[in-house]
């Protein structure tokens, strides 16, 4: 048993150290601080009769924009800072600040988990993105989430599969139950 674990711990270590994860780490960490620093901001906006401003402002400088992208993003910031898609934006970017901590965290303590974590949330949220592509536009800031996203499932699940079999293989254990899970007991 104690051998089982410290492989483990071996394994998540070594998990941990690897380019890719450290580099997914940070994404997600610095994300989850840029999100939350937006929510609060927005949701401070919002709250303090700015936000009526700031749509005039985006409604503004959507009329007066001299590019299609900047029109595009002038549109979504004058419907996001109406009073009511503010505090909207802000929760969600809080919510999602909270999971990209998680996700970011768990993997840096190298939990055996975590992998699973990061890959089961982004993969849920491919859809929605290919699903936003196609009825709002083929933009390229989409189409690099998209990617980016697709590329950290395949790399943590092909990673965490092949470290899942190196554990099974080292310990002669093929199950993913932690251990004494699933042993009987016998109460008289």
């Amino acid at each position: 048993m104690a051998a089982r674990d410290r492989f483990a711990a071996g394994q998540a270590h070594a998990l941990r150290r690897a380019l890719g994860v450290r580099v997914i780490i940070v994404y997600k960490l610095a994300k989850s601080v840029l999100q939350i620093v937006l929510a609060i901001a927005i949701f401070l906006l919002a709250s303090s009769g700015l936000a009526a401003r700031a749509h005039a402002f985006a409604v503004t400088l959507g009329r007066e924009s001299a590019s299609a992208w900047s029109a595009a993003l002038m549109d979504v910031l004058s419907k996001a800072t109406t009073p009511h898609g503010a505090h909207v934006v802000s929760a969600a970017l809080a919510a999602d600040s909270l999971l990209s901590f998680i996700e970011g965290s768990s993997l840096r303590h190298g939990y055996r988990w975590a992998p699973w974590l990061v890959v089961g949330a982004t993969a849920s949220l491919v859809p929605f993105e290919i699903i936003d592509l196609v009825g709002h536009g083929w933009r390229l800031t989409r189409i690099v989430i998209l990617v980016i996203n697709i590329v950290i499932v395949a790399y943590l699940s092909r990673r965490a599969r092949r470290e899942h079999r190196s554990c099974s293989a080292t310990t002669g254990d093929d199950t993913t139950l932690p251990p004494g899970a699933g042993e009987r007991t016998t109460e008289g």
